[in-house]
């Protein structure tokens, strides 16, 4: 099992856009892949189009604890990956968000 980082870095969340994308109702994901020395990076962004801050705090805690759960068994090592919350994350239930990020990165690496 890798080990799961957060991307910090603006350079990194600059790369990831050069990569594979997959939309979805709840998110979109990027993915590309690095040289990460077997480490899977994780970045969180959410636009102000989809709120004030508190709404925008809490799409991002909805998507950390799905991706907590979904990158440690399907993510793989040496890739980053960005997720870009959308307003219907807060509206879907969590197992369907689930679901969405599961069947995201099974076609990123089909």
């Amino acid at each position: 099992m890798a080990k799961l980082e957060t991307i910090k870095s603006s350079r990194d969340f600059q790369e990831v856009k050069n990569g594979l994308f997959f939309r979805s109702t709840s998110f979109l994901l990027q993915a590309i892949e690095t040289n990460n020395k077997g480490l899977i990076k994780v970045g969180y962004t959410v636009s102000k189009q989809n709120g004030n801050a508190v709404n925008r705090n809490r799409i991002k805690r909805r998507l950390r604890s799905v991706s907590n759960l979904i990158f440690e068994q399907y993510g793989r090592k040496n890739w980053n990956y960005v997720i870009i919350g959308k307003k219907n994350t807060l509206i879907v239930d969590f197992q369907s968000l689930i679901k969405e990020l599961t069947t995201a990165i099974k076609k990123i690496h089909k």
